[in-house]
C-alpha cells in the first residue's frame, strides 16, 4: 500500500524524516518495501504564455513559438503536436535544470535560435496526463515558479500490511497505529456536511447477515467535472489516475480513512430504487473495468428495479457510473460480510481496492462517517443539495470483551513489563478498558477484528513496548519421543524398500485437473472438488496417484530420459456417505532399460510385467499368501485406478479375499495420451492403509545347516492355464520335512509339447541340520511331490 507522508501528517503531527518513520514502522510490524521521493526536482521553470505560433521554415514537425514569461518574450522551437497560441505553459528559461541534471541552454534548431524549452509533465518528472506539452490552464501568474505552485516535496512509502490488519489500509488507519505507538493524539477528522434537501428513495436489504449496514444519500444538482489540483495531487502521489470530481472523492476517502464508497448516477437506476439481493440465474454485469461478468447464482449484488448495477463489495457497473453528464447521484456507504465479498471476488475473478478491504474486514462503524465526509467534499467541489441518508441496518457482533491480567500477558511474552506500561498500551489501542492490572477487561475497537484472545493482546504489548526489551532466555523444554502412526511406520519401510529396488520417490499435488483425469480414462464425477480453485489445474481431489506419476514420466521422457522408475506415497480421495474419505496408497511406474547404460547390450532387457510383479510381491511380503486374479474376475473387485491398467495384461493381488494391489501394463489409450506408447510402461498401485493395518511379525534369525544340500531339477508338463503359484502350493502342501526351497528357473512352450501344455523347470533343494541326506531319502521325497502334482494338477515329468 502506498502512503504519502504529507497526507499522513494531516492526521498525525510527526517531525521524523521518512527514513526514520520507516524504521519505527518496522518495529511495530509494518515493513516498508519501497521509498520514493516526489516533488519538484527542477529549477528555473516558470509559468509562461504562448503569444504566437508559426510553422518552422525548415522542419515539418516543428513550430516556432514566442513565449512570454512575464519579464521578457523569447523565441522557442517546439516539437509538441498540441502546442498553440494562447496556452499557459511550463517554460524552462535558459539556465534551467531539469530532472536528471539536464541544463537548458540557447541553441539553434534547424537554423532557428531557440531560447528555452516548453515542457511536458513527464519532462518535469511529474505523472503524465496527455501526450505533448503541459497545458496548465488559466490562473497561475506569468513568471510564477512552477515548482512552488506544485507544493512541497513528498515521500511515498510502500508499506506492507499483513492480511490480519485491514484497519491499517489507509492513511488514517496507519496514523492511528502510530498515534498509539508514539502516545500522540490523532487530529480530528474534518469534512462534515449539512443536509438541505428533503429527498428520499427506497432501499431494501434482503439479506441482513450478508449486508448488516447499508446507507445511501441522494445528492441533486451536482456539476461533475475535473477535480481541484490538491485532490488530483494526492491521488497521483499514490499512483491513482484522476477521473472526475465525484469518483476522485470516493477514491480519496477510501485511501484517507479506509472505507470503500460508491457513487451511482441516480437517473440511470431503473425504478429509482436500490435493492441489496442475491444474483439470479443468467444475470451479468458490465463492470467499471469495461468487462462483462457472468454472475453465478447467489452472489450479493446491488440492484435497481431491473438488474444488478454493482457486485457488492467488489465493483460497480459501468451502466450506472457517474460521468460529467451526471446531475443526481446516490452515494453508497455500506458494510458487507467479509465472506460474501471474498466469495464474489473469487467466483468472478474480479479484484479491486474495495474487495481487497471488504474481504479482510472493514470497520462496521465507518460507513456513516465516511459517507458524510465524502458528501461534504462533493457539495464543496461539485455543488448541489444533499438529503439525509437512507439507512438499513441489522445486528452485527463486532467483538467480545477479553479478560486477562498484566501478569498473564508478561507470562505469554516471557517479559517483565510493569503493569502501568501494559495498561498504557492497551488504553492507547482502545478506550474501553475496565478493571485493574490483575483483572483487565479489554473491549476491542470495532476496526480491530484481529483481537480475540489474551495472546493477541500480548502481541500488541510486545509490539509497542518493543520485542528488544524482552530478555533472551531459553524456555524450559521437555523432550518426548514422537510415536509414529501405523501408516507412517509402514510408509517408511515401503519407501526404504522401493528406493533399494532402484525407484525414485516423486511428490505431486493432491489436486488434478479434469483434463488430466480424462486423459487417464478417469472421471471427476463423484470426486471431491475445491470450492474456489486457484487454477483449473488444481480443481479436483485425486482418486489415484498414477495421473501425477504419468505426468512425471512424460516430463522426463520428453527431456531425453532413457529410464523412468518412480513411486509415490500419498492420499487418494473419494466421497462416501456425503463425506470425503481419504486412503493412503503407494503407486509406481517403470519403463525403459532395466540396466545402467554401462551394462546395456544391443538387446538390453527393458522393464517388463515381471519386474512390476516382483516389486509388488516385495511390498506384500509377510502380509499373507497372495492369490493373483485377472481384473475381469469377480475376486479382483474394483479400484479407482483400474481404467489406467491394460484390461488383459494386468493382475490383482488378493490376500485372504481382499484386493490389495494391482500391477500390469499401462492402458494403450492412456499411454498415447502421455506420449509413452513406445516405452512400454509398467504401473502398480497398492493399498497402504490395508498394509499398515496388518500385523506382520518381525523378522527372526533362522539357523542354517553347514552340511551339504541335495538338489533335484524337475521338468514338469502341465496345463498352460495352471498358475505357478498353484504348483508351488501343492508342493508345500506335501509337508516334506527336509524340503528347504522351491525355485522356478525355466518356462518352455513350443515344439515337442502337446497343444495347451507348458513345461516348467523347478529346482528342489533338500537338507538337514544334523546329517547329510542319502539318495534314497531324496528320491522318496521327490516321488511324493511328483505324485501329488500328478494327482492335483495332472502334471507329468517331461521325457
Amino acid at each position: 500500500m502506498k502512503i504519502s507522508y504529507n497526507w499522513l501528517k494531516e492526521h498525525l503531527p510527526l517531525e521524523l524524516s521518512a527514513t526514520e518513520l520507516a524504521g519505527h514502522l518496522l518495529k511495530i510490524g509494518f515493513e516498508v518495501a519501497g521509498h520514493e521521493r516526489l516533488g519538484p526536482t527542477f529549477t528555473g521553470v516558470v509559468v509562461g504564455k504562448v503569444v504566437s505560433k508559426e510553422k518552422h521554415p525548415n522542419a515539418d514537425k516543428l513550430s516556432v513559438c514566442v513565449v512570454d514569461d512575464g519579464a521578457t518574450k523569447r523565441t522557442v522551437v517546439c516539437g509538441a503536436p498540441n502546442v498553440d497560441a494562447g496556452q499557459t505553459v511550463a517554460y524552462a528559461r535558459p539556465g534551467a535544470v531539469l530532472p536528471g541534471g539536464f541544463k537548458i541552454e540557447g541553441r539553434k534548431l534547424r537554423g532557428v535560435e531557440s531560447q528555452g524549452m516548453i515542457c511536458s509533465r513527464s519532462e518535469l518528472g511529474l505523472p503524465k496526463d496527455v501526450d505533448g506539452i503541459w497545458v496548465m490552464g488559466e490562473g497561475p501568474a506569468l513568471g510564477a515558479d512552477v515548482g512552488a505552485l506544485l507544493g512541497p516535496a513528498d515521500d511515498i512509502l510502500e508499506v506492507e500490511v499483513t492480511t490480519n490488519r485491514p484497519d491499517c489500509l489507509s492513511h488514517r488507519g496507519l496514523a492511528r497505529e502510530l498515534a498509539a505507538y508514539f502516545h500522540k493524539e490523532l487530529k480530528p477528522l474534518g469534512g462534515g456536511m449539512v443536509e438541505s434537501a428533503k429527498l428520499s428513495f427506497p432501499v431494501t436489504v434482503e439479506d441482513g447477515e450478508a449486508c448488516p449496514f447499508y446507507g445511501g444519500r441522494l445528492i441533486e444538482g451536482v456539476t461533475v467535472g475535473e477535480s481541484p489540483a490538491w485532490l488530483k495531487t494526492k491521488l497521483e502521489a499514490i499512483g491513482l489516475r484522476p477521473i472526475n470530481s465525484v469518483v476522485d472523492i470516493t477514491n480519496f476517502v477510501l485511501h484517507d480513512i479506509g472505507q470503500p464508497l460508491h457513487a451511482f448516477d441516480a437517473d440511470k437506476l431503473a425504478g429509482g430504487k436500490i435493492i441489496i439481493r442475491r444474483s439470479k440465474k443468467g444475470e451479468n454485469l458490465l463492470a467499471l473495468d469495461h468487462k462483462t461478468y457472468d454472475l453465478p447464482e447467489g452472489l450479493l449484488v446491488i440492484a435497481d428495479g431491473e438488474k444488478p448495477v454493482a457486485l457488492a463489495g467488489v465493483m460497480g457497473g459501468e451502466d450506472s457510473a457517474v460521468t460529467t453528464a451526471t446531475k443526481r447521484i446516490i452515494l453508497e456507504g455500506a458494510f458487507f460480510n467479509p465472506a460474501e465479498a471474498r466469495k464474489s471476488s473469487q467466483k468472478t475473478r474480479l479484484r479491486s481496492d474495495s474487495s481487497y478491504r471488504f474481504e479482510r474486514g472493514t470497520d462496521p462503524e465507518a460507513p456513516r462517517a465516511a459517507a458524510d465526509r465524502a458528501a461534504g467534499l462533493i457539495l464543496q467541489i461539485a455543488g448541489g443539495a444533499a438529503a439525509k441518508p437512507v439507512e438499513v441496518s441489522s445486528p452485527f457482533v463486532t467483538g467480545t470483551r477479553i479478560h486477562t491480567s498484566a501478569d498473564k500477558l508478561n507470562t505469554i511474552l516471557g517479559a517483565s513489563f510493569s503493569s502501568d506500561e501494559i495498561v498504557s498500551v492497551l488504553k492507547s489501542i482502545a478506550k474501553d478498558l475496565s478493571g485493574n492490572a490483575s483483572d483487565l477487561g479489554f473491549m476491542p475497537p470495532a476496526w480491530r477484528h484481529d483481537l480475540k484472545t489474551a495472546n493477541d493482546l500480548a502481541e500488541e504489548v510486545g509490539r509497542f513496548l518493543g520485542y528488544d526489551n524482552i530478555p533472551y532466555r531459553m524456555a524450559p523444554m521437555v523432550t518426548r519421543t514422537a510415536r509414529l502412526t501405523p501408516v507412517e511406520t509402514k510408509s517408511r519401510r515401503v519407501r526404504t524398500r522401493l528406493a533399494a529396488l532402484g525407484l525414485w520417490e516423486a511428490y505431486n499435488y493432491d489436486l488434478v485437473s479434469e483434463k488430466t483425469l480424462a486423459a487417464c480414462r478417469l472421471t471427476a464425477d463423484g470426486q471431491p472438488r475445491v470450492a474456489q480453485p486457484l487454477s483449473e489445474d488444481w480443481a479436483v481431489m485425486r482418486s489415484s496417484l498414477l495421473p501425477g506419476l504419468l505426468k512425471n514420466a512424460q516430463y522426463n521422457v520428453s527431456r531425453g530420459a532413457d529410464t523412468v522408475r518412480f513411486f509415490e506415497i500419498g492420499k487418494t480421495y473419494a466421497i462416501r456417505d456425503k463425506e470425503v474419505d481419504e486412503t493412503w496408497r503407494v503407486a509406481g511406474i517403470s519403463l525403459g532399460p532395466v540396466l545402467d547404460a554401462r551394462w546395456q547390450t544391443a538387446r538390453a532387457p527393458r522393464a517388463s510385467f515381471y519386474d512390476g510383479k516382483a516389486i509388488v510381491e516385495d511390498l506384500l511380503e509377510g502380509a499373507g499368501p497372495i492369490a493373483w486374479a485377472k481384473l475381469s474376475e469377480p475376486a479382483a473387485g474394483k479400484t479407482p485406478s483400474d481404467p489406467l491398467f491394460h484390461p488383459t495384461n494386468s493382475l490383482r493381488a488378493v490376500i485372504n479375499g481382499t484386493p490389495v494391489a494391482t500391477v500390469g501394463w499401462l492402458h494403450p489409450r492412456v499411454a498415447r495420451a502421455f506420449d509413452l506408447e513406445r516405452e512400454g510402461a509398467i504401473v502398480f498401485d497398492a493399498n497402504l492403509d490395508w498394509l499398515a493395518g496388518r500385523e506382520i511379525p518381525p523378522a527372526r534369525y533362522e539357523d542354517f545347516s553347514a552340511l551339504p544340500v541335495s538338489r533335484r531339477d524337475l521338468a514338469l508338463v502341465l496345463d498352460k492355464a495352471t498358475p505357478y503359484a498353484r504348483l508351488e502350493a501343492v508342493i508345500r502342501d506335501c509337508l516334506v520335512p527336509d524340503l528347504q526351497s522351491v525355485l522356478l528357473f525355466d518356462v518352455y512352450e513350443g515344439k515337442n509339447l502337446p497343444e495347451g501344455k507348458v513345461s516348467l523347470a523347478i529346482r528342489l533343494t533338500f537338507g538337514r541340520f544334523d546329517r547329510t541326506l542319502t539318495d534314497p531319502e531324496v528320491a522318496k521325497a521327490v516321488e511324493t511331490i511328483v505324485a501329488a502334482l500328478a494327482k492335483e494338477l495332472g502334471a507329468s515329468l517331461r521325457g
